[in-house]
């Protein structure tokens, strides 16, 4: 690139010498110049960038106790089937489950799964007492400025459900937007430290009702406790799906939006773990092993 353009350059002087004189080649020079000190600006700030150099291993804390225990302590909530969830006999399984036991694969670790409240999860990570948080999080701009994310695997739609007899008994097909729930006077469970909570207390407060997780807010609409929840796919599919296969009153969506990628969550200084993680998902994607899981776990 740069003997094009010094080429380029002389030809314009030459052409032009005649009828710029000196001030043509002034100009010239001073292109050049500005070109030049572009040129170094960009490669500075390219060789500077962690995309070429990215940061020491030496300099995460967290990937250097991963690699000396050769295991992996990851935080879950088991309430959010499919992703993850206990089976008959208690373990642990899920297509988040499935997924990070295939990137431990992928870099020659062992996965230590600890059973966790969703809302501890994230402070858990901050403090070391985890390395890695798998539990359905949504990547949004308030979780950025505490914690690190890996590459996304999913994005997810935003849903309120509700029994269909509550729906038909209050005239509802449709909710245009979610504070509409305050405006037919509905109670609204959801999960503590969730985006969910979040938005229903800033639209729509007074609907808001909080659960530890939100198996215990399904069961609280099936009881009516509450009209409704407010949770995600594929969680909200699977309750759906469950509903009919099981002869129990069909569940219907009142409202939908389009919602946040989900992703694993990390230390802010966990960014050589990050990196390793980022690359062993990209493998897996490029393999078809993603789509594979989830057609296994149906969402």
């Amino acid at each position: 690139m740069h003997l094009s353009f010094s080429h380029a350059s002389n030809l314009n002087r030459l052409a032009y010498k005649h009828r710029w004189g000196k001030m043509g080649v002034s100009n010239s020079i001073l292109t050049i110049g500005l070109v030049v000190v572009a040129v170094i600006a960009f490669a500075v700030g390219l060789f500077a960038g962690p995309l070429v150099f990215p940061p020491s291993e030496e300099e995460d804390p967290v990937w250097a106790r991963v690699t000396d225990a050769g295991n992996i302590i990851v935080g879950t909530e088991t309430g959010w089937p499919p992703y993850e969830y206990k089976n008959a006999t208690g373990h642990i399984i899920g297509f988040e489950i499935d997924l990070m036991e295939m990137i431990a694969d992928e870099l020659g670790l062992t996965v230590e799964w600890r059973d966790m409240g969703f809302d501890a999860i994230i402070p858990a990570v901050q403090s070391h007492e985890i390395d890695l948080g798998v539990s359905g999080f949504s990547i949004t701009e308030e979780r950025l400025q505490v914690i690190e994310f890996t590459a996304y695997h999913s994005i997810t739609e935003g849903q309120v459900i509700m029994l269909e007899s509550v729906a038909i008994v209050n005239g509802i097909t449709e909710l245009e937007y979610l504070s509409n729930l305050t405006d037919y006077g509905l109670t609204c469970g959801s999960q503590v430290g969730t985006t969910q909570q979040d938005e229903l207390n800033d639209v729509a407060p007074g609907a808001a009702v909080i659960y530890q997780d939100f198996l215990l807010a399904l069961e609280a609409m099936k009881l009516g406790a509450v009209d409704c929840i407010y949770a995600e796919t594929p969680i909200t599919s699977n309750w759906i799906l469950e509903a009919e296969q099981n002869a129990e009153e069909p569940i219907v969506i009142i409202y939908r939006r389009p919602y946040y990628p989900v992703a694993f969550v990390a230390h802010k200084d966990a960014d050589t773990l990050v990196s390793k993680i980022n690359g062993a998902l990209a493998e897996i994607i490029a393999a078809g092993d993603l789509d594979i899981l989830k057609q296994k776990w149906k969402c």
